[in-house]
């Protein structure tokens, strides 16, 4: 492919994102929820915000901040899981809420706003939900997927910008001050409206790596090199064979790694994004290793079938070989089941939940994977300036097989060829949410973990901060808010 897309491939990519959606009933209505919400307070982390705006100082409920600890935590979150009186079918589905911890002077505050899409504001004036959601089916129509662009997944600071990411879109620049949505990103005219996923990777010297996904004229991956600057340095499709949702990869000192799990989309469906996948264990996991000066794949490896959306790390070895994290699941169950239980006001959660694991990808063409971790692991964070090197830090919410409710309890640091060395247990009435690592000093993994969670005893969002080298003492600081927030997904940290 040429350094630039030509227009007609750009809209011919478009074009077929995302897939059709059917016309149909959401999860429910409001008053259904609240009663659900009645009956069991562990829903109150999938209700609708109860403002737009938030903005409050947080309480201290123990401990002491450390004086070092100055910045912002920026978190994004599905947040308007109802509107006009009806339901999301998934919890991935609401509107995008942009919240904001910042640290200063021995004190936190919090603010928190609702991103008001273009999406939203077409809801908006025509009165009612009408655009489709990654699982509950709309009847609006689709020019391209901004359309559908609800914000909601996670956040970006690079080069003077502070953006708003969604899977399956444009980033969405955010006003820093006013948390107000702005416009679209536009890289280079010819990527304009191309998807830009929700893990971009920043290396240590500022290049941002990317990936997206198109379904037309055939299923392609999109690869984007950004500078330091923010210019777009080069952009490229992929043809991948079969492919469906492909959340995260990994960055090594000389390539970008996918593991492209057999849960594929099939447009002939006509369904919702999600319901437009079928699960086919018979493709296997296929590893696309590209090169990152052409964006060109040099590398396939075959893996047994697993699902998953989370990677830690990767690095490779002097003879080539690359070793990576990730966690994975037998099968999509998680996604497509329990966040829709969820939804519809049943804290079930009864799939097979993520290990953590690692795979090794020779340079002869074979590959192995193999538990890293015992118990299940999610939302895997590791000492951003480790990014493309070889780690030996991964921090993540551990949990167990089994049990009723949120599957993950626990603050876990993980060492990947030792398994879990150190961690925290959150209490049956606080649910933790994605933690993320601060640096401090040189060494890997030195600094604190920031921890938000949701405690459904006192009805309010909170946050822990933790002394990352030692989680089993428990959080140097606790504080708490005076409302709840809805749980989120992914978030980063900017330092003062």
């Amino acid at each position: 492919m040429s350094p630039e897309l030509s227009r007609r491939t750009a809209l011919r990519a478009l074009a077929g994102l995302p897939v059709l959606m059917s016309a149909g009933a959401f999860a429910g209505t409001r008053e259904d929820f609240a009663g659900a919400l009645a009956r069991d307070p562990r829903l109150l982390g999938f209700a609708t915000a109860r403002a737009e705006t938030l903005s409050a100082s947080l309480t201290t409920l123990g401990g002491r901040l450390p004086p070092g600890l100055a910045g912002t935590l920026w978190r994004n979150g599905p947040a308007e899981h109802e509107r006009f009186g009806h339901r999301y079918r998934h919890w991935f589905d609401g509107d995008g809420m942009v919240q904001v911890f910042a640290f200063a002077d021995g004190s936190a505050t919090h603010r928190a706003r609702i991103l008001d899409t273009p999406k939203r504001r077409r809801e908006t004036r025509a009165g009612k939900r009408v655009m489709p959601a990654f699982g509950t089916p709309g009847a609006g129509s689709l020019t391209g997927p901004d359309d559908m662009n609800a914000a909601n997944t996670s956040m970006l600071a690079h080069a003077g910008r502070l953006m708003a990411l969604w899977e399956g879109g444009s980033a969405l620049e955010v006003d820093p001050e006013t948390l107000a949505a702005g416009k679209f990103v536009v890289w280079r005219r010819d990527a304009a409206g191309l998807p830009f996923s929700a893990h971009p990777k920043v290396e240590p010297d500022g290049t941002l790596w990317n990936i997206g996904f198109v379904t037309r004229p055939r299923p392609s991956l999109v690869l984007y090199r950004i500078d330091r600057s923010g210019r777009l340095v080069k952009v490229n499709l992929v043809d991948a064979g079969p492919l469906g949702i492909v959340h995260d990869f990994v960055v090594t000192a000389r390539h970008l790694v996918l593991l492209l799990p057999p849960f594929v989309l099939e447009p002939e469906r006509h369904a919702t994004f999600l319901d437009s996948h079928l699960w086919r264990p018979d493709l296997g996991t296929r590893v696309l290793t590209v090169d990152k000066n052409t964006l060109e794949p040099v590398r396939r490896h075959e893996l047994p079938p697993g699902f998953h959306f989370h990677h830690g790390n990767g690095w490779e070895e002097a003879d080539g070989t690359i070793r990576l994290d990730l966690c994975q699941s037998p099968d999509p169950s998680f996604v497509t089941a329990d966040l829709r239980n969820v939804m519809s006001g049943a804290m079930r959660f009864g799939s097979a939940h993520p290990r953590y694991r690692r795979a090794v990808l020779r340079p002869d063409g074979t590959a192995a994977i193999e538990d890293a971790a015992s118990g299940v692991a999610e939302f895997p964070r590791i000492d951003p300036r480790r990014t493309g090197r070889r780690h030996r830090a991964v921090f993540a919410l551990a949990g167990d097989e089994g049990g009723d409710g949120w599957p993950l309890r626990r603050a876990a640091r993980i060492d990947p060829e030792r398994g879990e060395t150190d961690g925290w247990a959150y209490p049956p009435h606080q649910v933790p949410e994605e933690h993320v690592f601060v640096p401090r000093g040189e060494a890997e993994g030195d600094g604190w973990l920031i921890g938000p969670f949701l405690d459904t005893r006192r009805r309010a969002a909170g946050l822990n901060v933790f002394e990352a080298s030692r989680l089993s003492e428990g959080p140097l600081w606790r504080g708490v808010l005076p409302y709840p927030v809805p749980l989120g997904l992914h978030g980063i940290f900017t330092p003062a």
